[in-house]
Parts: structure tokens; sequence; C-alpha cells
């Protein structure tokens, strides 16, 4: 009987194992290099997008959500624009998402727009996605509040979808593995048979 628990066991570890490094291998054909994104913060003139005067600089990583924004306390509308140039290794599709609340949000592809998602009030999101040949290529996000009595919040992901795929498969070869650990240790567990 402990022979038939502690082969499949051990089977599955080293399947598990195979399909781990698979997802692994897999996940690394679909990465995308990025920065941090450079933002330059603004007051706004009005609540229609007029830019006003520069009011400070600083950074988003590659994939943020903040809410509220940092300047949002301020009596006068606030506005920010933002850079990242990212680095394609192959053609390929990705899935961009813009968000926010009390304001508008621009996304723009190499200097073409891309989502425009106004967002007065609650926070909502829209995504969309885009064919990117291999290559560097730069986002640009522009964001004005257009609530100031509210917490202005933008937010900014990009996915690619061959990579969530690489992560189902690498969870499910984790899963693999940790039956195979929970059998072989039932395996090992059990006496052996006395002959």
């Amino acid at each position: 009987m402990r022979k038939f628990i502690l082969i499949p066991g051990l089977v599955l570890i080293v399947l598990g194992a195979a399909v781990i490094g698979f997802g692994f291998q897999l996940s690394k054909q679909f990465g995308v290099e990025a920065g941090e994104w450079q933002v330059t913060w603004y007051s706004m003139q009005n609540t229609y997008g007029v830019w006003g005067a520069v009011i400070a600089t600083g950074r988003f990583p590659t994939i943020f959500s903040y809410d509220p924004l940092e300047y949002s306390y301020r009596d006068e509308p606030i506005g920010f624009k933002a850079f990242l140039e990212i680095n394609v290794p192959r053609d390929m599709t990705i899935q961009f998402t813009i968000g926010g609340d009390d304001g508008d949000i621009t996304l723009f592809l190499d200097g073409n727009i891309l989502l425009n998602l106004p967002c007065p009030d609650p926070n909502v999101q829209q995504s969309t996605e885009a064919y990117l040949t291999a290559g560097r290529h730069t986002l640009e996000i522009e964001y004005y509040q257009v609530l100031v009595e509210d917490d202005a919040a933008a937010l900014f992901n990009m996915t690619i979808p061959e990579q969530q795929t690489a992560t189902s498969i690498i969870t499910g070869g984790g899963v693999l593995v940790f039956l195979g650990v929970i059998l072989t240790l039932i395996g090992f567990l059990l006496k052996p048979k006395k002959t």
C-alpha cells in the first residue's frame, strides 16, 4: 500500500516542477521592460483642463493606484502629466487600464490617444488592448481634477494576456507539487507491510 501512494506522490512532484519550469520560461518571453513614470504636477487654472504652473515633480511606479492623489488637498484643482518609456521585446498585445475619480484622465501611446476617461464621480476604470511592435514605446498620462471638493484619484495598469496564462500554468504546477508532497508524506507515514 505504501508504494502505491509514495510513487504517485513523487511523480506528481517531478511533474509539477516541470510545469512550473515551463511556466517561468513562458513568462520570460512576454516580459516588458519599464521603469518609473516621470511625473510633473500642476495647479490647474480651472476645472476644464487649462494647465497652470508647475508645483512639483516626482515619480510613480510602473503600475499605480493613488486614492487620494498626493496634492489633492490643495484649494485649487490639480493635474499631472506623466511619461513612461517601455521596451517591448517582441510583437505582442498589451491590455492597458486607466481609472480615476473627480477628474479626467487620458492615456497616450506614442503620442496618440489610446484611452480618454471622464471620471467625475465615483471611481471608474476603462481598458483597451493594443498591439505593439517590438522596440521602444512612449506612454503618457494626463490627469486633471474637475471636482475640487473631493479627493482626486488615478490609476494605471498594463497586463499581457499571455503572461497571465503563464501565471496560471505556474500556479497549476504548484498545486501538483503540493499534492505530490502530501501523497509522498502519507506514503512515508504508512507502515510497510510485513511479509
